[in-house]
């Protein structure tokens, strides 16, 4: 016989053999009374106080006197009824809304009295136990405890040999069930139910020959309602355990329905048994203490210590899962959007709402709130019941949808953009048929716990808020179709103009200032219809737009400015642009700045409200105008026509032929400076490729001058002698100073020059040691060239 088994006969026996029982047999040693079964399911009468209690009510009726006196007082008790009716009627509106609270304190009082109960049962125990050894004392009453713990041996011993015989004649069966493979669903649940049939069979044969024995053997009918609570008791707990066999089947993986791994289904079992022998044994047993003697508040008190052991092992049981529902929460459905972060926030904070459901479930079963415990638990089985069908109903709508709407392969091939343009609307039409889905869940979930949710629509107020409802709606449905039609409007402009640099700019500033448009006349009309007079927001609001104008003048000047540059194209991002004194390429255009960054790296954000003039180099086209510096003794014709070739050849092919968008234009001479003549021509060209041109063009113009020696001048000083009469110029004559002279004071130099001027006729120049030393150590020639020219 297994071991569990054994610990169970044991139980019942030491149940079955308190001194309760022990009294209950020795008063009933001359068979049961008349009216037996009434006090079976209340506290019994054989104690000592209902003893008293009978003897006294027979003293009463038996004396004349005092039978009248209790005539007299059941007359006035119930005369005084249909008073205590009308007050009780009176007074009822008041006492109904203190229904809950009277309720819970009566509740705590019972609590109490049931602490105080216990305590006197406990006091109670040392004359228990006498009057058990005095009764165990008498032979009749000692052969009559012994016969009834024969026939519950000899019941539980013969439903459990007829369990066991069951199980042995299906066990080959059950193990070819199990043995057989099964992939496919309709096999995997024809074999569950088989072989759950096959675990039931053994249960039923218990019960069957327990109830049969049962009826064949002479007990008290106390002592058999007590067996058949114990026999209820097994027969359920091991139904349970065979229906979470069949859904987790933890001995049997290949058969499992639901996805779960070995460990997960093994530690779910585990956990539904440690509930099924807590809760049905405990019950069960304590209902058999009960009728075999046990104090109402004691009982009481009994069943509330169990379901606060109950509810602790939910809390354990939810603290111990919570990791791994987060983690299958967070794996479920899309990654990105609210629906995701409110998942999260469930994630993380549903084990607190779940502890929080249990110990409401046990307060409210506890305090004993009339049909509290009983409507927690309708409602919640309903609240399941309406998420799984809400749930089912959404995954049936989104895979009709998917079905519905989703083009074929050879289509999709063909027509690669098709899709998505033809189910541009369609996930909003999906989030609005699920919103929808999820209002009615939500309504019913409040007509299930009580908030009469329909009801009160259907009240004038209810209707009221519909109709506002349906304005509001309609203004929102009305704002989206014109935020659509904008929205429609400008990708219809994008795709006429892709590159139009405009466009980009000036659209999204458009766009934004719609949406605030939108947004605020739709905020008012949607406060105009929920009862909100919006005649002081509009006068608060005007006195506040002027109050801003007067003291945002130079922001109001930017923004208008702004929007006046970017409606007539002076500015569009990707430029490059001169803006007064700062000049750079255009990052990026608000309402009322331009951000420019420079050559160097610098970003310059400029206030549209400075700004005077524009000077925008990318606008269109853009010329790179080139000049060209040749000496007086070269040919201007052959230096314009080597300046034409070089640029034909730019054109036809040099790396920047793409950027040239016209013939080179050659221009002619610019200007005749005192050192050099200065020639001009011009490339068009792309926006912002004149700067590259203009570069390789005077790379390759110096390269062709140096092929055909045409000077490039520096900057140089010629300086006239001038000529005589007789067309002769004068001698010129160079005076070189030695070290020892320059060290000599200015004036004493000028004196000694002086003298070798007399000396000497025609003009003189000075010249200083190491001049030229200087001229060729410098990395450029800067220094002025002398050119002495003789006529």
């Amino acid at each position: 016989m297994p071991l569990r088994v054994l610990q169970r006969l044991l139980l019942a026996f030491c149940l079955l053999a308190t001194p309760s029982f022990a009294a209950t047999l020795a008063a009933q040693t001359a068979g049961p009374p008349a009216g037996l079964a009434t006090s079976a399911t209340a506290a019994p009468a054989t104690t000592q106080n209902g003893q008293r209690d009978l003897r006294a009510l027979l003293e009463t009726l038996s004396d004349d006197a005092a039978r009248a006196r209790f005539l007299a007082q059941l007359r006035a008790l119930v005369e005084s009824e249909p008073g205590t009716a009308a007050t009780a009627a009176t007074t009822a509106p008041a006492e109904g809304r203190d229904d809950w609270l009277s309720g819970a304190t009566q509740s705590l009082g019972a609590i109490s009295g049931s602490v105080l109960a216990l305590v006197g049962e406990v006091e109670q125990l040392p004359a228990q136990a006498e009057q058990l050894f005095r009764d165990l004392s008498d032979p009749l009453v000692l052969e009559r405890v012994g016969w009834a713990v024969t026939m519950i041996i000899a019941v539980l011993a013969a439903a459990l040999l007829a369990e066991y015989i069951a199980k042995r004649m299906l066990a080959r069966l059950r193990r070819a069930v199990e043995a057989r493979p099964a992939r496919a669903i309709a096999l995997r649940v024809l074999l569950l139910a088989v072989r759950t049939a096959i675990d039931v069979l053994p249960i039923v044969a218990f019960a069957a020959t327990a109830f049969g024995v049962l009826a064949l053997v002479e007990l008290n009918f106390v002592v058999r309602l007590a067996v058949v609570t114990i026999i209820n008791a097994n027969v359920l707990a091991r139904l349970i355990l065979v229906a979470a066999r069949a859904v987790l089947t933890p001995d049997a993986p290949h058969m499992r329905l639901f996805p779960l791994d070995h460990e997960g289904a093994a530690y779910g079992y585990l956990w539904v048994r440690r509930f099924t022998y807590t809760l049905v044994y405990g019950h069960f047993l304590l209902r058999a203490a009960w009728v075999l003697g046990l104090a109402l508040p004691t009982y009481r008190f009994l069943g509330n210590a169990l379901g606060l052991f109950v509810a602790g092992m939910g809390v354990v049981f939810v603290l111990q899962i919570r990791g791994g529902v987060a983690r299958r929460l967070r794996g479920i459905g899309v990654r990105e959007g609210r629906v995701t972060r409110l998942r999260d926030v469930v994630a993380d904070f549903w084990h607190i709402l779940v502890i929080a459901y249990v110990v409401a479930a046990y307060v409210v079963w506890t305090l004993d709130v009339d049909g509290g415990f009983a409507f927690l638990a309708r409602a919640t089985l309903l609240s399941l019941l309406a998420l799984g069908i809400a749930a089912l109903v959404i995954a049936l709508m989104l895979r009709a949808f998917e079905r519905v709407f989703k083009l074929n392969g050879d289509m999709s091939t063909r027509y690669p953009l098709l899709e998505a343009r033809a189910n541009r609307y369609l996930p909003a039409l999906r989030c609005a048929m699920q919103g929808l889905v999820v209002l009615v869940t939500a309504l019913v979930l409040l007509e299930i716990w009580g908030a009469r949710p329909f009801e009160r629509l259907a009240s004038e107020g209810g209707q009221t808020a519909v109709s506002r409802l349906i304005s509001i709606g309609l203004v929102v449905l009305v704002g989206l179709v014109a935020w659509e039609i904008s929205t429609a409007f400008g990708e219809r402009l994008r795709a006429g103009n892709p590159n139009s640099s405009r466009l980009k700019t000036l659209l999204p500033f458009l766009q934004n200032a719609f949406r605030v448009v939108l947004l605020t006349i739709g905020s008012l009309i949607l406060l105009s219809e929920i009862g909100i007079n919006i005649a002081p927001l509009l006068a608060g609001a005007g006195v506040l737009g002027l109050a801003i104008g007067f003291g945002a003048q130079t922001l109001v000047k930017d923004v208008i400015t702004g929007v006046f540059i970017l409606m007539e194209d002076t500015i569009s991002v990707g430029d490059v642009v001169e803006v007064g004194a700062h000049a750079g390429l255009v990052e990026k255009i608000t309402i009322r700045t331009v951000h420019m960054r420079d050559f160097d790296g610098n970003v310059h954000s400029i206030p549209f409200g400075e700004v005077q003039t524009v000077k925008n180099m990318s606008k269109d086209f853009a010329y790179a105008v080139v000049d060209v510096r040749i000496a007086y003794r070269e040919s201007i014709d052959e230096a314009l026509a080597l300046m034409a070739e070089v640029a034909a050849d730019m054109v036809a092919n040099g790396p920047l032929a793409e950027t040239i968008t016209a013939p080179f234009e050659v221009v002619g001479v610019e200007a005749l400076d005192p050192s050099h003549i200065q020639l001009r021509g011009r490339f068009k060209t792309r926006p912002l490729g004149q700067w590259n041109v203009r570069r390789e063009f005077y790379r390759r113009i110096k390269a062709a001058f140096d092929v055909r020696g045409i000077e490039m001048p520096y900057p140089h000083q010629t300086v006239y002698l001038g000529t005589d009469k007789k067309g002769m110029s004068p001698p010129l004559r160079v005076v070189n100073h030695s070290a020892e002279e320059l060290a000599m004071p200015s004036r004493a130099r000028r004196t000694e020059a002086a003298r070798a001027a007399a000396r000497t006729p025609g003009p003189m120049i000075e010249e200083h040691p190491g001049a030229r030393e200087r001229s060729e150590e410098d990395e450029e020639p800067m220094l002025p060239a002398l050119e002495e020219r003789r006529h």
